[in-house]
């Protein structure tokens, strides 16, 4: 059994803020599932939205092989260059011993950080933290950002890695801005 309370006041609900018209602006969606433990969940809160997460506890935990592909062109210079080595270096302390990762960065050039996935040891997460505190944007506005090259050589890295754990998980996480304006 579930309640739920939704009183958004007459304000957020003029679809013209002008008018004295009333009309909801926007979507309220509940999704759920049943029959799980009850348990808090992850909530994150961003510009006003929200999404709260549930997994079942019981669930396993699999090793990730994890590439990142940061997009370091001009446009992303300022606060959102800021906003991605925030979220690596985040990323980065939630990696586990049994965890594998790299980093590729792209403007008008694709460059490997390394040329395999390493361990998430402290010394290597280290070493890419070290990385990240450094990473610019480089290039103007209107200058080629390669995301195609990135991604596949991306997918290349995780194609001829080797020694990963059995039953691991492999991605790649994608922080760029932008669309692509060379390649494919």
């Amino acid at each position: 059994q579930a309640h739920i309370l939704f009183k958004p006041t007459l304000d957020q609900q003029k679809k013209n803020s002008e008018l004295d018209e009333t009309l909801l602006n926007g979507d309220f969606v509940v999704r759920y599932d049943v029959k799980r433990e009850a348990t808090a969940g992850d909530i994150q809160i961003v510009n006003g939205y929200f999404v709260h997460y549930f997994a079942p506890q019981e669930m396993p935990v699999f090793p990730k092989n994890v590439v990142f592909v940061i997009d370091r062109s001009g446009s992303m210079t300022g606060r959102k260059i800021e906003q991605t080595r925030d979220a690596l270096l985040k990323i980065l302390q939630d990696l586990r011993p049994e965890d594998h990762f790299t980093f590729i960065t792209f403007n008008n050039k694709v460059v490997e950080w390394k040329s395999s996935l390493l361990p998430a040891t402290e010394e290597n997460v280290a070493s890419a933290a070290a990385l990240v505190q450094t990473l610019t944007a480089r290039g103007g506005t209107r200058a080629c950002t390669d995301i195609n090259g990135a991604l596949l050589t991306a997918v290349g890295v995780l194609e001829k890695a080797e020694q990963l754990p059995e039953r691991s998980v492999s991605m790649i996480i994608l922080l760029t801005d932008g669309q692509p304006t060379s390649g494919e």
